[in-house]
């Protein structure tokens, strides 16, 4: 169940046509049936809402679950708010509880920069990869990362045949960040 309220500030899509995505991989593309004009079926997972006896409740349009994890993905707030409430404001990695901190993705989000719409993975912006980290950590984990953001846009350059590219700078054998590295650096 979402933490936060619905406000005037979500925007009311109920009914209108899919917009096509903009390639954001911070805001992934909504699912086909988000813009369903079919009272009952859920607005997430496009199954149908029923009542303890069967029936289809025409009344709603979410899962508890779905509208969870919907507020998750597309609003910061209800993110923090998730993550407060599962972590208590705990860093994941040094364990200290400071009054500041940040929600940081363990998969970092610019891997699914480029990615189409058909191939995004999903895990990247599901709880599981959320943690809860001090200023301080973050800072130092996202320092360990620019790699990737700059192996990334060596990617695009490639493609288009600008630039030079760098394998290199992608660290291990699977290509991917590895957590890890940046634990056992600390």
């Amino acid at each position: 169940m979402p933490l936060s309220r619905w406000s005037k500030r979500h925007e009311k899509t109920f009914g209108k046509k899919k917009e096509k995505w903009n390639g954001n991989f911070r805001l992934p593309p909504k699912p086909e049936c988000y813009f369903t004009k079919v009272k009952g079926q859920c607005r997430w997972c496009g199954n149908m809402i029923l009542n303890e006896d069967g029936s289809v409740n025409g009344r709603k349009s979410w899962h508890k679950e779905c509208a969870t994890q919907y507020m998750i993905i597309y609003h910061s707030r209800e993110q923090r708010a998730q993550v407060f409430k599962r972590d208590s404001g705990v860093c994941n990695h040094c364990g200290i509880s400071r009054g500041r901190w940040d929600v940081d993705h363990v998969k970092p989000l610019v891997e699914q920069k480029g990615v189409s719409e058909d191939n995004i993975d999903w895990s990247y912006y599901a709880m599981e990869n959320l943690q809860t980290l001090c200023k301080k950590c973050h800072k130092a984990k996202s320092k360990s990362e620019v790699h990737l953001r700059s192996n990334v846009k060596d990617k695009r350059l490639k493609s288009r045949g600008i630039g030079r590219y760098n394998p290199k700078k992608i660290i291990g054998d699977t290509g991917r960040y590895n957590i890890n590295k940046f634990i056992e650096d600390k």
